[in-house]
């Protein structure tokens, strides 16, 4: 005799079958929703053990030390904050809201007469386009050194450049990204990199 396939036990009231069945399926979607935020959670997990937060700031910064080692020095600096590598894609610097392609262009735009009298022979500046920050990583971008030829231009710099900004996108490690504004509270997140609009701020530039 044939074998007949086994068919799933019933009651044999029609009511309670429904309501065993209704269970069931009930019971397979909530394992299955649980199932989805638990794989939501891990992957907010992963993203927020990676995450980067670019800040700015600028500084008069005197480091202090025996007489001939003090150094008198405005710094304008990018920090970051997160827990993961920043992935820098494009950085621009602003003074008084015109992009700068340079350190030189900037000092000469605020202090011209301090870029004749020396600012830019005291002038340091890093890189920063392409660059990868890692966590609590720390650049100073531009570092400009007061000495005995500049110090009236110095002190005009140090007034300025509280009218310097940045703006810069940078992605995290699973491409994540956000773009910083100097200007704003927070960087704001963003689905990718879009290009940017400004002359890139490419470092030092030519010397005067």
């Amino acid at each position: 005799m044939p074998d007949v396939p086994d068919r799933p036990h019933r009651t044999g009231a029609f009511w309670l079958d429904l309501v065993v069945a209704l269970t069931a399926v009930c019971v397979s979607g909530a394992s299955l929703w649980v199932a989805l935020r638990a794989d939501q959670t891990q992957e907010r997990l992963l993203a927020a053990s990676v995450w980067p937060v670019l800040q700015y700031e600028t500084s008069d910064y005197v480091q202090s030390g025996p007489v001939e080692q003090t150094r008198h020095v405005i710094r304008f600096t990018i920090t970051n904050a997160g827990v993961g590598p920043a992935r820098v894609r494009w950085f621009d610097v602003y003074y008084l809201g015109k992009a700068m392609p340079d350190g030189t262009a900037m000092l000469f735009r605020c202090c011209e007469s301090g870029v004749k009298h020396g600012l830019t022979r005291v002038l340091v500046t890093n890189y920063m386009q392409g660059r990868v920050l890692a966590a609590r990583e720390t650049v100073h971008f531009m570092e400009i050194a007061r000495n005995a030829a500049n110090l009236k231009e110095f002190a005009v710099l140090d007034k300025e450049r509280l009218n310097v900004y940045v703006r810069s996108c940078y992605c995290s490690v699973l491409d994540d990204c956000w773009i910083l504004d100097s200007r704003q509270m927070q960087p704001a997140p963003t689905h990718n990199c879009p290009p940017a609009d400004t002359p890139l701020f490419s470092g030092l530039g030519k010397r005067v």
